[in-house]
């Protein structure tokens, strides 16, 4: 499975139909909420997905705006809840303090989605059922067959993100390479063979202008149209800034992917690592949780590996000797006292890891 996205062209009239679907899913996920809510607070027992599916004719015959949607649009929005309350229980089984469902404001429901039906895709043109036709920016042309379609509305307009399912991954070919690959913040990363990716660090390059933007927000009357205006150009900086990010990943993984058929990477506790408040700011800019999914997703579809091993001591254990070298993260060499070599702590670090990934992969084929 794939997703693609593309950007919508939609005219005024379909800009608005677009807005009232959304809305109307959005009302009827509360809805939703809050009869779950309820029916456990009276009965002690939870309602099923299908129970309030069996709802929706009804609903249908007494709101005329509700029934001008695509039956499985409504649908998708009962599953929704259902996957939602599912992965409440599953964390609260696991041990964990999740949030409880709560409801959705205009600013925390931004998509609805076809999910078998209801949408069709000829040229540059996609027709959805009960809203109409709109153009969209093809891109890059849409390679399999396309599963799903989710509007998703953005600050900077409407994209449509088809889910596809590919018969065959795009054929690149084998390196029979290895290589550790070391995430940081005075270089993104370093790899085993010595090659550094630079650090773009999007977020404090635009940070003047999200501090200037920020204060314009905080200087505007709480509900005003001017504060309204000032919060949207704040939110189009900050998906600038993600958006560069992103793009910065995906070419990043393509390169690392093109030159090694195995990568390894540390397995880091990065909500651990984000409670220090002098590394927070840089280590969510460089986002490496986001890299590595995006790493191991193309590394996946590219029958690739990407490898978690350990991240304790990588830094610390000499990459020649094993000597351990405590050292704290202002020392940015690594000089061994048993062997003498002098190295970058970076380049250690992501020889180690290659180390590690290599033991790794020898004991699974003797224990197999």
């Amino acid at each position: 499975m794939k997703a693609y996205k593309y950007k919508l062209k939609p005219s005024k009239r379909v800009a608005q139909q677009l807005d009232s679907t959304l809305n109307l899913c959005r009302e009827l996920y509360n809805a939703a909420l809050q009869e779950r809510r309820d029916a456990y607070r009276t009965t002690g027992k939870s309602v099923s997905y299908f129970d309030q599916a069996l709802q929706l004719p009804e609903i249908k015959v007494e709101r005329a705006d509700v029934s001008a949607i695509h039956s499985q649009v409504l649908q998708d929005v009962l599953r929704r809840i259902d996957r939602t309350y599912s992965a409440f229980f599953l964390r609260c089984l696991k041990g964990q303090n999740p949030g409880f469902p709560r409801f959705k404001s205009r600013d925390r429901y931004h998509s609805f989605t076809y999910p078998q039906t209801g949408f069709k895709l000829v040229g540059n043109k996609l027709s959805l059922s009960k809203i109409g036709s709109v153009r969209l920016r093809l891109s890059r042309p849409v390679e399999g067959r396309i599963k799903t379609c989710t509007i998703k509305k953005q600050v900077d307009g409407w994209f449509c993100v088809f889910a596809v399912e590919e018969n065959q991954c795009p054929f690149i070919p084998r390196t029979g390479e290895a290589a550790g690959l070391d995430v940081g913040i005075e270089s993104f990363a370093t790899l085993s063979t010595g090659e550094v990716i630079e650090n773009p660090r999007y977020l404090r390059k635009a940070e003047r202008e999200l501090k200037i933007a920020q204060r314009k927000v905080s200087k505007k009357k709480r509900g005003g149209r001017n504060r309204k205006k000032a919060v949207r150009v704040l939110a189009k900086k900050h998906l600038k800034v993600a958006n560069q990010r992103r793009d910065f990943f995906h070419k990043t993984a393509n390169q690392i992917i093109r030159g090694f058929d195995c990568v390894a990477v540390e397995d880091l506790n990065i909500a651990g690592l984000v409670k220090n408040p002098s590394l927070a700011k840089g280590i969510s800019d460089a986002a490496w949780g986001t890299f590595i999914q995006i790493l191991s997703n193309k590394a996946a579809c590219a029958g690739r590996r990407v490898l978690k091993v350990p991240a304790a001591f990588t830094s610390q254990d000499c990459s020649r000797c094993g000597e351990r070298v405590k050292k704290s993260l202002a020392v940015r060499e690594h000089r061994c006292i048993g062997c003498d070599l002098v190295i970058h702590r970076d380049h250690n670090a992501a020889i180690n890891i290659l180390g590690r990934a290599d033991r790794l992969v020898r004991v699974n084929t003797v224990t197999r």
